[in-house]
């Protein structure tokens, strides 16, 4: 697959926009307190929701399913062409969307959040938030103090958990992975980690599985084969192989904040995020080579292609693809860059990508689209 006419262009026109709280808040993972407990009020219907900052879009079947700013969730069953607002549960920030399917997709976001939809997008459901997600954790840190043979570790983890109580649902997840429709990982700010083996139905803690015991923000999750990887702030970089039982500490080729993760069809995972740092491992995360970006401009999405190569997005609107094999990247030329946040492919082949200004969509970005595979 060659990527052609590799042209980006906005479907509505907008003005300049500045740098946006929301996009800032989800990249550090610290959303605002809400006094009084979460919010529970829908969205709000708004004819420029599509315009707004969204921060995440995924492909579900031929539709598209974009999350942002306010609870705005959006479709596009026209390739990216033209958008309407769905209606969204929540009104807190959408930080991340992912599809399993045509039809079964989760969202995550501030104040603890997960949306969960049964038709491709169309409707959602909330499913947890960071009050049940902060009880959860109380309750199993409890349940540890009881048994817990180090009892000072026990009471350590029981504090943190009623600090996580008493400050409120202020703090984000930031993205998720489900491997199939009932087991589904959400990892977010401060170390929060939980898991469901029912769809989302029920939610467990994943603390005492994860080695990370200052908390650092866990901004992206990955599976590549038959392992799952974790990376965040401060070169936070772990793995699990026996899937999410367990997560073992990786030596971090860079001590700084990794914002995504990305696997590659030659089964290799590329970890990239602050300075344009961006690094590809071929050995399960045991090895990293560094990838030449070009600029040290901070990467914020990845997105794979069929044909072995990956796209990386910056913050100052550059769109990098690294061939199958390659360490250096070549740039896509885009007409009106913004500061992007996340990118899919639709079912014609268009690039689509969210962004500070909205949604924007490319008309031939890649060649033979019925072989793309998100």
């Amino acid at each position: 697959m060659r990527i052609q006419n590799p042209r980006v262009s906005y479907q509505h026109p907008f003005k300049a926009l500045m740098l946006s709280v929301s996009i800032i808040t989800a990249l550090t993972g610290v959303a605002a307190a809400q006094p009084g407990g979460l919010s529970v009020q829908p969205s709000i219907t708004s004819a420029m929701a599509a315009k707004s900052v969204m921060l995440s879009v995924a492909r579900a079947g031929q539709r598209l399913v974009a999350v942002g700013e306010r609870g705005f969730i959006v479709v596009s069953e026209d390739n990216g062409g033209s958008w309407r607002q769905v209606r969204s549960p929540v009104s807190m920030t959408l930080v991340k969307v992912r599809f399993l399917d045509d039809l079964e997709g989760w969202a995550v976001g501030h104040a603890g959040v997960v949306l969960h939809s049964r038709d491709g997008g169309l409707n959602w459901d909330k499913q947890l938030d960071g009050v049940l997600a902060a009880d959860i954790e109380l309750q199993e840190a409890k349940q540890v103090a009881e048994a817990a043979r180090d009892a000072e570790k026990a009471q350590e983890r029981l504090a943190q958990a009623q600090q996580l109580v008493d400050d409120g649902p202020d703090k984000p997840f930031l993205d998720l992975l489900f491997v199939d429709a009932r087991n589904g990982i959400v990892v977010g700010a401060y170390g929060l980690a939980f898991v469901t083996h029912d769809g989302g139905l029920t939610w467990q803690s994943m603390r005492s599985r994860i080695d990370n015991p200052s908390g650092l923000h866990l901004y992206s999750i990955e599976r590549v084969g038959t392992d799952l990887f974790i990376a965040g702030e401060q070169g936070t970089l772990l793995r699990s192989s026996d899937e999410g039982k367990t997560f073992e500490s990786l030596a971090s080729p860079y001590e700084g904040t990794t914002f995504g993760l990305q696997s590659t069809n030659a089964g290799s995972i590329l970890a990239f995020g602050l300075r344009g740092k961006a690094f590809e491992s071929k050995d399960r995360g045991d090895t990293w080579q560094r990838l030449d970006t070009l600029q040290p401009v901070t990467l914020t999405s990845g997105l794979r292609l069929e044909d072995g190569s990956v796209l990386l997005a910056d913050e100052s609107g550059r769109v990098l693809r690294f061939q199958q094999g390659s360490t250096k990247a070549s740039v896509l030329k885009i007409t009106q860059p913004s500061y992007f946040t996340g990118m899919a492919q639709a079912a014609n082949g268009s690039l689509i990508i969210s962004s500070a200004r909205g949604m924007l969509s490319s008309a031939d970005a890649v060649e033979s689209p019925e072989q793309i595979n998100e």
